[in-house]
């Protein structure tokens, strides 16, 4: 086996090792020190930033200026012993995936494999959720992507191999559908359909009124990078180092990149985050440290740039500027119409800052919560820091 490929299997694994302790998690088995921590994403709504917090706690944040609303902790588990000489201990619930809002609530998953809807008012919080599913016990794996909601509905995915739908006002179960694989995948939705993919090489397309399967486009690689529907089109990246078309009528493939291992764009590694698309382009961040554009028609590779370290949290676009963040810690700005550079930002790599969680931007402003459990607000313009703050309790 050659070196680079020693290399890159050690970081693989690495990667994954940091996901893969669901099951000593949920075996009640802390002895390692394996805890996991959560790199949740955050969402804007009515000038509030909600963002889940390392020490297990929905947040909620003044955009301006970060000032902190209020703090409400999903639950805390009492663990007990296991095997392996493991003493009972308490640990916050991890949260992985951003969360989302619709109406009155914010919904968010929980690693433990429970699903909290919880009352989203800036001025008057509830300590309660408003809901909580399952009720009693929990899902058998663990959530890690998003939750989305639609149609008075929020659909949500588990490593147990399952999707879920949810009544949004109340929680009560609507329809489950079983894939039979790990699913670490944020849905996507458009129209009445359902978009998914998971460890069983294969995206799924099921209709969201009922669960049923309506198509299924198998690739070659796991996928866990959330979907993206544009223009009767679903676009997604793959562990077999590909980037997929399809439509979202037949499941047909319209085009992948690269057409052919040959090509000599070829990306160098697995496509983790949700690709962004804008203007007939598609830009796919992928953990060989490139953001490539893509023709959105064709496919056809318009021009990559290459940022030095690998890249897996969602980019977002903020006007006509892509804000990427790589792992080390280093931000950029692309500009769309010119496809340069406008900015660079390497503060938050001098700070050993990394990055994974997915980014999130609104009033001029990027919001990026790091590796150290704290949120960093840079200005979408010039990439100055503008405020910065730790997401545990005070």
């Amino acid at each position: 086996m050659g070196e680079g490929r020693k290399i890159l299997l050690f970081k693989v694994s690495l990667l994954l090792s940091i996901l893969l302790l669901g099951g000593l998690v949920f075996s009640g088995c802390r002895g390692f020190g394996a805890v996991p921590k959560g790199w949740s994403g955050g969402v804007i709504a009515d000038e509030t930033l909600f963002i889940g917090s390392m020490d297990g706690k929905l947040v909620a944040l003044e955009i301006s200026d970060g000032s902190r609303l209020w703090e409400v902790p999903l639950e805390r588990q009492e663990e007990t012993g296991g095997g392996f000489g493991c003493a009972p201990a308490s640990t916050a619930v991890a949260i992985y995936g951003s969360p989302a809002v619709a109406g009155d609530l914010v919904y968010v998953g929980g690693y433990n494999g429970k699903i909290y809807a919880l009352v989203s008012d800036r001025d008057r919080p509830r300590e309660e959720p408003r809901w909580v599913y399952p009720r009693q016990g929990n899902i058998d794996g663990a959530i890690v992507g998003g939750p989305v909601v639609a149609q008075g509905k929020v659909y949500f995915a588990s490593s147990d191999g399952k999707v879920y739908a949810l009544d949004a006002a109340d929680g009560h179960k609507e329809w489950v559908f079983d894939i039979g694989d790990k699913i670490w995948s944020t849905p996507a939705i458009d129209g009445d359909t359902l978009f998914i993919g998971s460890f069983d090489k294969k995206l799924y397309a099921l209709d969201a009124t009922d669960g049923s399967q309506k198509w299924e486009f198998e690739t070659e690689g796991a996928i866990v990078a959330a979907p993206v529907v544009y223009n009767n089109t679903v676009y997604f990246g793959s562990f077999d180092r590909h980037l997929y078309a399809v439509s979202i009528t037949s499941g047909q493939q319209i085009w992948k990149f690269p057409a052919s291992d040959e090509d000599e764009n070829k990306p160098g590694n697995w496509f983790w985050s949700k690709p962004v698309i804008y203007n007939d382009v598609v830009y796919a961040a992928c953990l060989d440290g490139k953001v490539y554009a893509l023709d959105a028609e064709s496919g056809h590779s318009l021009v990559w740039f290459d940022l030095g370290s690998s890249i897996s949290s969602s980019p977002v676009q903020a006007g006509d500027l892509l804000i990427v963040a790589t792992e080390e810690g280093v931000v950029y700005a692309i500009d769309i119409s010119t496809k340069r550079e406008e900015w660079v930002n390497g503060d938050l790599k001098e700070e050993k800052q990394k990055i994974y969680a997915s980014l999130c931007a609104g009033g001029g402003m990027v919001y990026i919560h790091t590796s150290k459990g704290e949120l960093h607000v840079l200005n979408v313009q010039s990439g100055a820091k503008l405020w910065s703050l730790s997401l545990g309790s005070k």
